[in-house]
């Protein structure tokens, strides 16, 4: 899927989506269109605080309403759940808080804490904030990120060629030594 293409298509909405499913990605374009004036900011954290927001809360009612039918029929699986599900039950605050910033594991979670029956008021409570949080931290840093590759690539323009020829000289070894490689 090209981010880069749907949010300029899109913008918020493709930062919605993306905050939904996925998150860093679809923000850290989202941050360089802040700083391409293409978007602004605070719609932009508010935004993705949305979609990561609703993709948990779609999670966690996955995991409330089918989770514990599903998991009792993989005992395997329920032994590892109940085994690993420890930091849940002794942290829940921290755990939702952490969790959107937890690649891998921002899915399962949200559904674990719908397994364990975890209060959906308290949940959602905390998970808003937690949207919020990460939403503002990861696009803040994006936009600081944008500034300093545009600097970067700013102080290296003079020497494009120079690198653009290295690099291709670099990716002809490369192939060269992976043809003779399989032979």
């Amino acid at each position: 899927m090209n981010w880069s293409l749907l949010l300029a298509n899109y913008g918020y909405w493709a930062v919605f989506v993306g905050a939904f499913f996925e998150g860093e990605t679809v923000m850290l374009l989202g941050a360089y269109a802040v700083h391409q004036h293409f978007l602004q900011l605070w719609p932009l954290i508010l935004t993705g605080a949305a979609g990561g927001f609703v993709g948990d809360q779609f999670y966690y009612l996955l995991g409330r309403h089918g989770g514990r039918p599903w998991l009792d029929k993989r005992p395997k699986l329920l032994r590892q759940f109940n085994r690993t599900s420890s930091f849940i039950d002794a942290h829940p605050l921290i755990t939702i808080i952490l969790m959107r910033f937890a690649w891998g594991l921002r899915t399962i979670l949200p559904v674990s804490f719908g397994i364990k029956a975890y209060s959906h008021w308290r949940y959602t409570l905390v998970n808003a904030l937690a949207c919020m949080l990460w939403s503002t931290i990861i696009v803040l840093l994006g936009v600081k990120a944008s500034v300093y590759v545009h600097q970067w690539l700013g102080d290296i323009k003079p020497y494009k060629h120079v690198l653009l020829g290295l690099m291709a000289v670099l990716a002809t070894a490369m192939l060269v030594y992976h043809l003779c490689r399989k032979r």
